[in-house]
Formats: C-alpha cells, sequence, structure tokens
C-alpha cells in the first residue's frame, strides 16, 4: 500500500486537502476517504476514468485528478513521487477554468516541496463524520 503525503506548509492549520475535507459534508468525506484508500492500493495502470484522470500536456504531465461527486463535483489534483501519493489542490468543479487554476496552484507547491521536503506530511485516515 502507498504512503498517502499533503501538502502541509509551516505555519499553516493543517493542509489544504484536511482543510478542504473537513468543510464538506460527511457522505462525501467518505466517499472521498473510501477513493483514497482506493488509490493507495492501486496500480498506476488502473487510475483510469471516471474517477482518476492523468493530464496529458507536457506541463501538468505529473499531475492525476481525483473526481468524485456528491451533489458537487470534487476534484483532487495528486502526483505519485517515489510510489507514494502526493494530495495537492482540491476543489470543487464549477467551470472549466477551475481545473487550470488547480494545476497551476499544484505546480507551485510541487516546486515548493521539491525545495523542502519536509512540506510533505503523512496523511493519517480519519473518521470525519
Amino acid at each position: 500500500m502507498r504512503v498517502i503525503k499533503v501538502y502541509r506548509p509551516p505555519g499553516k492549520e493543517g493542509s489544504p486537502f484536511e482543510i478542504f475535507l473537513t468543510q464538506q459534508d460527511p457522505k462525501l468525506r467518505r466517499k472521498l476517504q473510501w477513493t483514497l484508500f482506493r488509490l493507495a492500493q492501486a496500480e498506476v495502470c488502473e487510475l483510469k476514468e471516471p474517477h482518476f484522470k492523468h493530464f496529458a500536456l507536457e506541463r501538468y504531465s505529473p499531475f492525476y485528478e481525483m473526481r468524485e461527486k456528491h451533489k458537487i463535483l470534487v476534484r483532487v489534483v495528486f502526483t505519485i513521487s517515489d510510489e507514494d501519493i502526493l494530495l495537492l489542490t482540491p476543489f470543487i468543479k464549477k467551470e472549466s477554468r477551475d481545473t487550470m487554476r488547480a494545476l497551476e496552484q499544484s505546480l507551485r507547491m510541487l516546486a515548493d516541496i521539491r525545495e523542502h521536503p519536509e512540506y510533505a506530511a503523512n496523511y493519517r485516515f480519519r473518521d470525519n463524520s
């Protein structure tokens, strides 16, 4: 099973993903955590639509998108590094440009993590219901 990590810069209360997760409906939180659990056990070749998407553009090729739906469309941009999953940018998709904003933000986060590896912290599954 892969380790799931989150981007957690110093001086912040939790990671963007953890903060996003606590703001969601309990049923959606459970769905997202179940999808994360499946993601941690899946092989890269199994990361296919409708639940996962790999970005083909060269600039965004390190990124995948975890997709979930529960009244709203929820997306989480992540990457796989050294067999670990790094959750970067969670967002609610309302229009197509939301994805591009999230990808640009994820590029900045990934650059930050490469400069400061300690910003990648292990994610702990919790019962957030």
